[in-house]
């Protein structure tokens, strides 16, 4: 036997020998907090605020928060690490909390901090909107928070919102103008910013983490990259395959012979100049990799109401409001407001696949038309928000006048008109369409009429969230003049199935004489970190 071979043997022998005498187990090692926790406000978000602290072995940190109002909560932060640098979310305003401190290791060993630390929250600025809770029954409703792009329709202020389920504000972001704002797998909010030209990543301390500006009108922002393109307009959405973005865009006008001049005479007609509002993709280093022309794709000439507004300098013909990817099928899904029509092409070559809409002035497109299926239907008009859910689409019927130019169709007066959530089924093989759910004034029992703006969306319990974001009115009725009415707005859940509301909260202005708020968007988000980094629990 070799001395090798010999001291590999007793090694093995021994090891048995004390494996067998008893308990071996090794005593955990001692946790200390090395530098005691502290609070710091974030310079970027009113609610945020910084919490640092450092402990001897690798551990994940718990806060307990508790304002001694009634609002308590824990957030779990799931990072291990020695030096912690973490966002605390979640608290609302004008508030005082006692914050509690314990960090956790992997192996069970738990240490409080002895230091009570004490965050307050400021005030909400004074002509932020008064946002309140109508109704509400959160164990009905979809878990999580509820997302808003609001601002007063005059555009001297607005906000991307986030309140709880009690409607209280936790988290606000100040922006130039209205935005259309919704959160993207990474967990940052992919914001549109027209006022600022800006397409840009907030992630959620309020900072800018990328964007692109529209450089035909608006400079840099930051280290804002730069879309040679003359501003980006209404909404954005992300290429879940690719790091690109669909968007829409106001471009250079073109001239159209024979447009109609007067939407109650179509002998009324001249050469004009026509605003196109294409599709454009992008990536986030500046680059137009498509475009798609809807004066190429449709017809020029023809028009929905309010297709004429903006004359004699261009007409407002299409209004694209919104854009949708199909990413099964490669198609995009886009809303022309001003044509009361929602089309569907070709993302690969742009070819037409579908015009859903009032079928009247469609010459030479009837190839194209949706027919409805005879079942109890209603076209929308000047609809909003179109999105994919399972294999339907739904979208915001705004409902303006209910009426297409030219067709000798009665129109339904403000004060007489309701918006609706409506859901449609499309077979294409047949190009048959049917509507098969709606609310609106028949399912909630009182008219609202959201004369613009408005969203609808399928949550994932199936409940559907649903904005009337331009409720306008002028002494108390429903208007469509958008120049003087004052604006408020309502953000309705509702249980698809019973029709019955869940959640319902009004955003309204402080100030009675100014223009009123308005909510382009709502979405309801699961959590308000993101995923895997910290999770909120109430007890």
């Amino acid at each position: 036997m070799t001395d090798k071979f010999a001291k590999i043997l007793t090694t093995v022998l021994l090891s048995s020998v004390l494996a067998s005498c008893g308990d071996t187990e090794q005593p955990l090692p001692e946790l200390l907090i090395n530098v005691e926790p502290a609070v710091s406000p974030i310079a970027t978000l009113a609610h945020a605020w910084e919490l640092t602290i450092s402990t001897n072995l690798f551990t994940a940190i718990t806060a307990e928060l508790d304002d001694g109002q009634g609002h308590a909560y824990t957030i779990e932060f799931g990072q291990q690490q020695r030096d912690h640098v973490l966002t605390v979310l979640g608290m609302r305003q004008d508030r005082t909390y006692t914050v509690i401190v314990t960090a956790h290791t992997l192996d069970g060993i738990t240490l409080e901090s002895t230091t009570q630390l004490q965050v307050t929250t400021p005030p909400l600025p004074a002509n932020f909107p008064v946002i309140s809770l109508l109704s509400g029954d959160p164990a009905l409703m979809q878990p999580g928070f509820t997302l808003m792009d609001t601002g007063r329709k005059d555009g001297s202020a607005a906000f991307i919102v986030i309140v709880d389920d009690a409607a209280e504000v936790v988290w606000y972001f100040q922006t130039s103008s209205l935005s259309e704002t919704e959160r993207v797998a990474s967990g940052s909010f992919l914001s549109l910013d027209e006022g600022s030209g800006l397409i840009r990543f907030i992630n959620e301390r309020g900072v800018v983490v990328n964007s692109v500006h529209s450089a035909q009108s608006h400079p840099a922002t930051g280290n804002s990259v730069p879309v040679d393109v003359a501003e980006f307009h209404d909404d954005v959405v992300k290429h879940n395959l690719f790091a690109q973005y669909f968007t829409s865009i106001r471009d250079a006008s073109r001239t159209v012979d024979n447009f109609p001049l007067d939407e109650n005479d179509p002998l009324v007609t001249g050469t004009v100049n026509v605003l196109d509002e294409p599709i454009i993709e992008i990536d986030l280093n500046g680059n137009i990799l498509n475009r798609w022309d809807f004066l190429d794709m449709l017809k020029p000439t023809r028009i929905g109401y309010d297709g004429t507004s903006g004359l004699p300098a261009a007409a407002d013909w299409a209004h694209v409001n919104s854009v949708a990817y199909d990413v099964i099928a490669d198609n995009l899904i886009v809303s022309l407001k001003h044509q009361d029509a929602v089309v569907n092409f070709s993302r690969a070559d742009g070819t037409l696949n579908w015009i859903l809409g009032n079928p009247a002035n469609w010459q030479g497109f009837e190839q194209f038309l949706l027919t409805p299926d005879g079942g109890v239907f209603t076209w929308p008009y000047h609809q909003h928000a179109v999105e994919i859910t399972g294999d339907n689409l739904i979208m915001f019927d705004n409902g303006n006048r209910r009426a297409s130019p030219f067709t000798g169709e009665p129109i339904v007066s403000a004060d007489a008109n309701s918006s609706r959530a409506v859901e449609y089924a499309i077979d294409t093989d047949t190009m048959l369409i049917s509507q098969v759910w709606e609310w609106g004034l028949a399912q909630s029992g009182e008219s609202l009429y959201s004369s613009f703006a408005g969203d609808a969306d399928r949550l994932p319990s199936g409940n559907t969230l649903i904005t009337f974001g331009g409720l306008c009115e002028e002494n108390g009725v429903p208007s469509e003049n958008l120049a003087i009415c004052r604006s408020s707005a309502r953000v309705i859940e509702v249980d698809t199935a019973s029709g019955a509301k869940v959640f319902d909260i009004s955003i309204d202005d402080a100030d009675p004489l100014s223009s009123g708020y308005v909510v382009n968007r709502s979405e309801r988000l699961g959590a308000l970190y993101p995923l895997g980094t910290a999770t909120i629990t109430v007890p």
